[in-house]
């Protein structure tokens, strides 16, 4: 394939936004990504994920962004185009570990998206471009809009990416082939979250499952990528992920188990929930992470939280108890933090949930909490209790226990 020339002149990228105002710096970034020199290269890289993709956000360029960016990953002649199409995936989802068990909900941000006339939609980006054009010469302002209104002009702007990288997918595709495993894996990454491009890539994913040739990384990525793409649970499906629920390898049968689940949910077999199983009992959370950049145990146990509940909320109970009756072996808080992991993985802080309504590893932490005040001193747990909707004073919570607890 020739060198790809980018018409990045083509936008004017200072008529849009990103999150420090003008998005005028976006071109020469991009350009920069093709610099032999690496130093130069990580530097662009950085800054893009400052501007573009900022904490997670997506703005006004971002999307404009993700078109040039495809023509990079397209170009073989670009260095690490790896570390190219995981600027993709995070434009497309954000952080993705965060959307494993559940999916990312593109169905409900074109729904929320849909609500909203275009009209509104361009006089919020005016109100926005303004007040950036204010605040980037150094004066105080408020942001103009409304909470609600700033988060749906971010999901507006979350979705345009997403469907500016969708429409990357047959590049992506092609990548699936290439002979850089790091392209390639980066690619099957990516391709996971497209579930409305499923006839495509669904097929793909399970060559490559299936290939006992390819690397164990490679396969178990192509197994959860199966998974979270989705799709009905036909016998070519099943069969593969039986066969690689019983491989010899603990990553494809971790792979394996996951894929099941999402894909089958409360219908996953008896052998599925117990892989998963023995998984989320493991206490060490600081092993090896995944191609998904996530643990082992931490992700299993999120789905057993989908497809088997209540034995969920058993191994919740069990690691709760185990990590309450140890004395902490660093600072307190990081300790009582992986016990709030452990037991309220999904609380809001406004969940409105009497004592007798919590689950039994909620309950055995607030019981906890009553039996030890002398944990509620200047660093006491006040912040972590007020984030899962718990009171955060030693009486207060007493009483919320229901007196001696």
């Amino acid at each position: 394939m020739p060198h790809v020339q980018l018409d990045l002149n083509s936008v004017d990228w200072a008529s849009l936004t990103h999150a420090y105002g003008s998005a005028e710096d976006v071109p020469d970034l991009i350009r920069d990504l093709r610099s032999p020199d690496g130093e130069v290269r990580s530097a662009a890289m950085y800054e893009l994920y400052g501007n573009i993709f900022h904490q997670g956000s997506r703005y006004e360029a971002s999307a404009y962004a993700v078109w040039f960016l495809l023509e990079l990953v397209a170009d073989p002649t670009t260095p690490a185009r790896h570390e190219v199409i995981h600027l993709l995936s995070s434009l497309a989802v954000g952080y993705g570990q965060y959307h494993m068990a559940t999916g990312f909900p593109v169905v409900e941000m074109r729904n929320a998206v849909a609500q909203v006339p275009e009209e509104t939609w361009q006089r919020w980006s005016r109100t926005m471009k303004n007040w950036y054009d204010v605040v980037s010469t150094g004066q105080r302002q408020p942001i103009p809009l409304a909470k609600a209104e700033r988060r749906l002009l971010e999901t507006r702007h979350k979705l345009a990416a997403y469907d500016a990288v969708r429409a990357g997918v047959p590049v992506l595709l092609k990548c699936l082939a290439d002979s850089d495993a790091e392209v390639a894996g980066e690619a099957i990454q990516a391709l996971a979250w497209f579930p409305e491009e499923m006839a495509s890539i669904r097929p793909r994913l399970i060559e490559i499952a299936s290939d006992d040739q390819q690397p164990v990384r490679m396969a178990g990525a192509a197994l959860v990528a199966l998974g979270l793409v989705g799709g009905a649970c036909t016998q070519e499906v099943t069969d593969l992920l039986d066969r690689q629920l019983g491989s010899a390898d603990p990553h494809l049968r971790w792979s394996a188990a996951l894929a099941w689940a999402l894909l089958a949910g409360e219908g996953a077999p008896d052998s599925v929930v117990a892989e998963l199983r023995s998984w989320a009992i493991l206490r060490k959370r600081n092993t090896e992470q995944t191609v998904w950049e996530v643990h082992p145990a931490h992700l299993a146990l999120e789905v057993l939280d989908r497809v088997a509940e209540p034995m969920a909320e058993q191994v919740r109970a069990d690691l709760v108890a185990a990590v309450l009756a140890e004395q902490p072996t660093s600072n307190w808080h990081n300790h009582f933090n992986v016990v709030l992991d452990y037991a309220f993985p999904h609380m809001e802080p406004d969940h409105g949930h009497s004592f007798q309504e919590l689950t039994a590893a909620q309950r055995a932490v607030v019981l906890w909490l009553t039996q030890n005040p002398h944990v509620f001193g200047p660093s006491g747990p006040d912040g972590p209790l007020r984030q899962h909707g718990l009171p955060t004073t030693y009486e207060a919570l007493r009483a919320y226990a229901g007196g001696d607890g």
